[in-house]
């Protein structure tokens, strides 16, 4: 009887004929009994893909298949007690500047945009009366210290918005710090005091 050979990886004997398959991913005859499975590594480990595919065309799985370990989160802490806003004022004016202007003229006084670029901003000096400060119409969030002397509040208004006027209290006597106003281009807001 003669065998006849169906491809060149079939590699059929004539005394032992066995079964013939396709390979899945060369589509070539091959015989059925080298078929190997085609494995993949998937979630977190090794799996079928349902794929019989002859030796030399076999994948190897690639390991950055798999599902990383991740570390678990620190476990959190009960009743934390996180920094305030007015602890972190040092470090605002070193990263964005610190400015001290002088308001002990009587007169209202404009903030150039430069003077007004700055993370915090102390006005000194001797107060007589209330004054006011004109902000730039920029967006800013800075801390206003009115560190004046004579007890008169010093008023914040930003540039063509006259109806609308912040009062800026003298420095807490406690830290010497004051409050964190933020410029929003239309309006002004004490963020924290």
């Amino acid at each position: 009887m003669k065998v006849r050979n169906h491809g060149k990886y079939t590699k059929m004997r004539l005394k032992d004929p066995r079964g013939i398959a396709r390979c899945d991913y060369s589509g070539l005859m091959v015989r059925h009994a080298d078929l190997k499975k085609q494995m993949q590594y998937r979630g977190t480990g090794l799996v079928w893909t349902g794929l019989m595919v002859a030796p030399q065309f076999e994948d190897l799985p690639n390991a950055q298949e798999l599902i990383p370990l991740i570390k678990l989160d620190p476990v959190p802490l009960n009743n934390p007690r996180p920094d305030s806003q007015i602890d972190a004022q040092p470090t605002i004016g070193s990263s964005t500047g610190e400015i001290s202007i002088d308001v002990s003229i009587s007169d209202n006084r404009s903030l150039t945009l430069s003077q007004f670029d700055n993370g915090i901003i102390n006005f000194i000096g001797d107060l007589i009366e209330r004054i006011i400060i004109i902000l730039p119409a920029s967006y800013n969030q800075f801390y206003a210290n009115n560190k004046t002397n004579g007890g008169f509040d010093i008023g914040l208004q930003i540039i063509g918005n006259p109806n609308f006027t912040l009062n800026v209290s003298p420095v807490n006597s406690i830290n010497g710090q004051g409050p964190m106003v933020v410029n929003t281009s239309l309006n002004l807001q004490i963020v924290y005091f």
